[in-house]
């Protein structure tokens, strides 16, 4: 049985985390020890997103909080993180500390204590650390990497598909659900992935239809398995440079029951102690010089980081 999550820091003002991502953003209010969600958001990606900047000011404007901090995916660029936290801050009149989405994954899900988290999305992503130094394995994009995630998921699927619809191998059943799911004809699925790459929820929204067949198709069974081997190997990526730390897997691909049990065959992961909105929220401690510094112990080491 997992522990129970200890209550959240008491910490001052009125603290806003934000944790974005390809299928949605999350927030919380973190306030006098409680943690109150907020309404969610559109999908943001730095790299894939136009107006993302617009719409994380109209999150942060809403809430009016003392300090705001922001898990952002696809800041990669070094100093983009800064860049895009100066100009929030200019516009919403309060301080805003931008990361890599990992960042308050790690936070949330040890509370500030060394460990590794594994984030399996609509991409995947591992973000280690040691108490002195950080690891960093994935988060390549789905043209590069992205293994294991909703999207890998949901392309593996159509893969089978068209095998099976080519005579090449492939499943009957997934094809029927790919088909049911998208269009009738594959030819206008492929075109229309093609003619959007960047559109990865076209994709990743066929990752819980193919799960469920897992124990029923063994294509299927072989696409949830490799899933799971392809996120464990990110944890183990971390380990080798960093050493046997604990490991927690986020994300909603780990809702399903398949994949997380083999990931935590291969890795003995838990659950996140706190979500990803929450570790923002601590991390927007960073921001305010009242806070104390043991919020989020690694949190002024990560300022100076960008993935």
């Amino acid at each position: 049985m997992a522990n129970p999550a200890p209550p959240p820091p008491t910490l001052p003002g009125r603290l806003l985390g934000i944790d974005a991502g390809g299928s949605g953003t999350r927030a919380v209010v973190l306030e006098a020890g409680q943690v109150t969600a907020q309404p969610d958001g559109p999908p943001m990606n730095a790299l894939l997103t136009t107006g993302f900047t617009e719409q994380l000011q109209a999150i942060i404007a809403a809430v009016g909080p003392t300090a705001a901090g922001v898990g952002l995916p696809g800041v990669h660029r070094t100093g983009q993180a800064d860049e895009i936290g100066q100009l929030l801050s200019e516009r919403t009149g309060c301080p805003v500390h931008v990361t890599g989405d990992a960042d308050p994954a790690l936070c949330g899900a040890f509370g500030g204590a060394p460990g590794i988290v594994v984030i399996a999305g609509t991409g995947s992503a591992a973000l280690g650390w040691d108490g002195e130094r950080f690891a960093y394995a994935g988060g390549h994009g789905f043209v590069l990497g992205d293994e294991g995630s909703a999207y890998w998921i949901g392309r593996e699927s159509v893969r089978a598909a068209v095998r099976f619809e080519e005579q090449t191998g492939g499943s009957e059943l997934i094809y029927r659900i790919v088909t049911e799911a998208t269009v009738p004809d594959l030819d206008v699925l492929v075109g229309e992935v093609n003619a959007h790459p960047a559109d990865r929820n076209r994709l990743a929204v066929l990752a819980p239809a193919l799960t469920a067949l897992a124990g029923h198709d063994p294509e299927a069974d072989r696409i949830v398995r490799s899933a799971a081997e392809h996120l464990a190997a990110l944890a183990e990526s971390i380990r080798r440079r960093l050493g046997p730390l604990p490991v927690a897997g986020a994300g909603g691909v780990f809702r399903d029951p398949a994949i997380w049990t083999r990931f935590t065959e291969l890795t003995g992961a838990a659950r996140p102690l706190a979500p990803a909105a929450v570790g923002a929220a601590l991390l927007a401690a960073a921001c305010t010089p009242a806070a104390p510094s043991a919020s989020c112990s690694f949190h002024a080491r990560q300022a100076s980081l960008s993935w």
